[in-house]
């Protein structure tokens, strides 16, 4: 993307314009200043790109000559993990075991032949880095910030935010003895079902390969390697390493794979994961025309490609198609016939399964990445990363991403002198974030009720009730997939509760409810009471609060500590205020107060949509997948809504939503205006140049805040379907005093315009008239379109013949559509 702004457009743009546009190879530091600095960046990108480029053409010429140096046997050891769990002895050239980290790569070493190849370490996960808190015979700590997961980070809608996140997890990665960071997991909120939900950041690819990338750019600018996850269509965490995901190539091109396309154009992350699932028949990491002809030909990545742990059949077919090491190493117990994976692989090479030029190959990409790694830089480790400066900027990012939903007659912010009834078990059993590989071990998590006690007085002798319950049903099992604990506990009824509500009705000013959901690896989330839909006792405790508060003129506020939405159409009519947190990190308590009180003025926005009812979701009936089977047996999960995923689908066919994708309040209002198209340079001719809008956003209201602009475009169709609105860019303001206004250019790239056409293997901008539509969420129903014109079909990018094909014998037809 060029960002040649014509001379006498920058001489007519205040020094209070941001120019931004978070879409295919903007840069989020531009956001940061004006115009006309931010046209110098754009020369300074450029000229940044390049060293890039050189650097790591440098790090493949050093690879390729020391891949000639090692012998089969050591190049073979690289290509299969080292273990989950293995002694310092059993990886090669470790220079420190971390414990508690996912994995291993080996290194090589010989001094004659002058070989110095690291071991890697690879830890999770998309919340921070995730290594064992405690060693045996150790006093020492090794805790790590627990940031709020990907589904809120997401919610900032701020990429230079997310940049300093990534920052401050490689700090702790490196202190800690890190090389590669297993994130950011950036695949697509197709169901709210997924268990994995709140690892991932939207149903939107844009707003997903947009703050991806903030991330990859923020923890690769310190020095340690980022990994991209799951490389593709890992939608579903049910009998995940059977599951066929049956996708049409545009809806993988335009949906699944694009917000991957987005971070590996944008920021060059050095490693990417591939998935379990199948897409369209054949294992993620088993396919060429995706791990080589589409990442590396047509994206340019020239970083290392790695397996998800146990993910794959063959161990042969995974290198050959691209996968440059299979993790974690040892018996796939997912398919014990092989037996040793690495004892595997090695007799395949003798047997001719597996050529020299494919192991060359695939050595040369992990010992290229290795060079780079803070191991291969003998970084010292000090095991004291800056845990307290973390802590603040997980608190910021939890402030600037919660969503406030519902705010009825001005129910929020509260005052702090009032007293606050709080109810709910979650206040004590607070989440910080979901179960599995996402995991973080913190030196510590506020509870809510701990945050709310610092700003608010609080009914104590419910506070003491809660604390009671849930210390006498609390239940702690060991999770799976190396999670130390779960801690559960069942809500208290209103039988429980006894007098509880009416006499904190008649002591406090306000109630404040809060319910909890957990999720994590492995399973999928249920369209059940007690899941998807609230239990009859949260029902009952909702309409018991409401009716006792209201009662004597008293509000009530519920908070939302969830790893996936909810529904919410039995009970948000019953109550004031709705505060949606997802899993805010460690600093979950006092951010949450923070929202309440008004410290924060909440500016989060949606990234995914609420529906009103599970059926209304387009994949449901195909979610988790049909003719379910037991795990090992293969299931089909049909995408039957193609490219209208989330707000596509809703806006297309217009179903109505609870909240819609891009929604958040806040505590001041905003109003955009002047908006006009400034330049517009795409045609045929000139496939790279864009288009240039601006607009003005005003704060109106009485507080400070923030606001994130969104452009969406409705497109002509003139041989593609398309989705009535789709987002193209946006942006976010600084913090406006009330009165202060932001002039901001923001610019629709043509690779972010582009449709896919299977028929031509290409990406066309068709032409027409191009409805822009500046808004503040994609409910664009009062908003006033500007419009820009493209006179011809422009082709924006070619691509690889009959990639990702349907399997034979499954046509359109076997798709059962949304529409009908």
């Amino acid at each position: 993307m060029e960002f040649n702004m014509k001379k006498k457009i920058l001489t007519t743009i205040i020094s209070s314009t941001l120019f931004v546009s978070y879409g295919l190879y903007s840069v989020s530091a531009l956001a940061k200043t004006d115009a006309v600095q931010s046209s110098v960046n754009g020369e300074q990108l450029k000229s940044q790109q390049v060293q890039a480029d050189l650097h790591n053409n440098r790090y493949d010429i050093l690879a390729k000559a020391i891949v000639a140096r090692m012998t089969d046997e050591e190049k073979l050891k690289m290509l299969v993990g080292a273990g989950m769990t293995p002694d310092t002895d059993q990886v090669i050239n470790l220079k420190a075991l971390v414990n508690g980290v996912a994995g291993y790569i080996h290194g090589v070493y010989d001094h004659k032949r002058h070989l110095d190849v690291p071991a890697l370490k690879l830890a999770d996960g998309p919340a921070g880095i995730r290594i064992d808190p405690t060693r045996d015979g150790d006093d020492q700590t090794y805790h790590a910030t627990a940031f709020p997961n990907g589904a809120l980070m997401a919610s900032t809608w701020n990429p230079d935010l997310i940049h300093e996140v990534g920052e401050a997890v490689a700090n702790e990665g490196k202190e800690y003895g890190v090389d590669f960071w297993l994130a950011p997991g950036m695949n697509i909120q197709r169901n709210p079902l997924n268990g994995r939900n709140f690892e991932y950041y939207s149903e939107d690819p844009l707003v997903s390969g947009m703050i991806a990338s903030a991330m990859v750019q923020g923890a690769q600018s310190k020095g340690l390697a980022t990994t991209i996850k799951h490389f593709v269509a890992n939608n579903s965490e049910t009998n995940r390493f059977f599951i066929n995901a049956v996708v049409t190539p545009r809806a993988l091109r335009e949906i699944y794979l694009r917000g991957f396309e987005y971070a590996v154009k944008e920021s060059h992350p050095w490693g990417i994961m591939s998935s379990y699932n199948q897409v369209n028949g054949v294992n993620s990491g088993e396919r060429a025309d995706l791990m080589t002809d589409i990442l590396r030909h047509e994206w340019g990545f020239n970083g290392l490609a790695m397996s998800d742990w146990f993910a794959g059949y063959n161990p042969i077919d995974l290198l050959n198609a691209g996968v440059d090491v299979i993790q974690p190493g040892g018996e796939n117990p997912v398919v014990p016939g092989l037996g040793n994976w690495n004892e595997y692989v090695v007799e395949g090479y003798k047997k001719g399964d597996l050529t020299k030029a494919t192991l060359d190959r695939n050595v040369q990409h992990i010992v290229a990445q290795a060079l780079k790694t803070p191991s291969a830089k003998h970084y010292p480790i000090s095991n004291n990363p800056d845990l307290q400066a973390h802590a603040t900027l997980a608190k910021q990012v939890a402030d600037e991403g919660i969503i406030l939903l519902k705010n009825q007659a001005s129910v929020l912010p509260l005052a702090t002198s009032q007293a606050i009834a709080s109810f709910g078990i979650t206040q004590i059993n607070t989440l910080k974030g979901g179960t599995g590989s996402g995991d973080v071990h913190p030196d510590h998590v506020t509870t809510i009720i701990d945050g709310l006690a610092k700003q608010f007085p609080v009914n104590q002798g419910l506070a003491s009730f809660y604390n009671d319950y849930f210390e006498a049903n609390k239940v702690i099992t060991t999770g799976s997939l190396g999670v130390s604990k779960i801690v559960s506990c069942t809500e208290p009824s209103v039988t429980d509760l006894g007098s509880q509500i009416s006499s904190a009705a008649q002591q406090s000013d306000v109630a404040v409810i809060t319910l909890g959901r957990v999720a994590g690896e492995a399973a999928d989330r249920k369209a059940e009471r007690g899941d998807y839909l609230l239990s009859e006792t949260e029902l009952g405790l909702i309409s018991a609060v409401s009716n006792v508060f209201h009662a004597q003129n008293k509000k009530v506020v519920v908070v939302l500590n969830i790893a996936g939405v909810i529904d919410m159409s039995e009970w948000q009519d019953q109550v004031d205020g709705i505060v949606l947190a997802y899993m805010p990190g460690q600093e979950s308590g006092d951010a949450i107060a923070d929202i309440l009180s008004g410290k924060a003025n909440p500016s989060g926005k949606l990234a995914q949509t609420i529906p009103l009812s599970y059926a209304d979701v387009p994949s449901s009936a195909t979610f988790p997948g049909v003719d379910e089977n037991n795990d090992g047996e293969l299931d089909h999960q049909y995408y039957n809504e193609d490219i209208y995923v989330g707000y596509r689908y809703y806006q297309t066919f217009n179903k109505a939503v609870a909240y819609p994708f891009g929604y958040g309040l806040s505590y001041t209002s905003f109003d955009l205006s002047h908006t006009k198209v400034l330049i517009n340079e795409l045609n045929h001719r000139h496939p790279k140049k864009g288009v240039l809008l601006k607009t003005v956003v005003a704060n109106t209201g009485d507080v400070a805040g923030k606001e994130v602009v969104q452009v969406y475009v409705a497109a002509p169709e003139v041989k593609l379907k398309k989705p009535n609105i789709e987002l193209k860019a946006f942006a976010k303001t600084r913090e406006l005093a009330p009165g202060r206004s932001q002039r901001m250019v923001l610019e629709i790239s043509p690779e972010t315009l582009a449709s896919f056409d299977p028929d031509k293997n290409q990406w066309i901008v068709e032409p027409g008239t191009y409805q822009v539509y500046v808004s503040q969420s994609s409910d664009i129903t009062s908003v006033t379109p500007v419009q820009f014109v493209v006179r011809k079909e422009v082709v924006v990018e070619n691509t690889t013949p009959g990639a990702l094909a349907l399997e034979e014998g499954v046509t359109a037809a076997s798709f059962v559509t949304v529409a009908e």
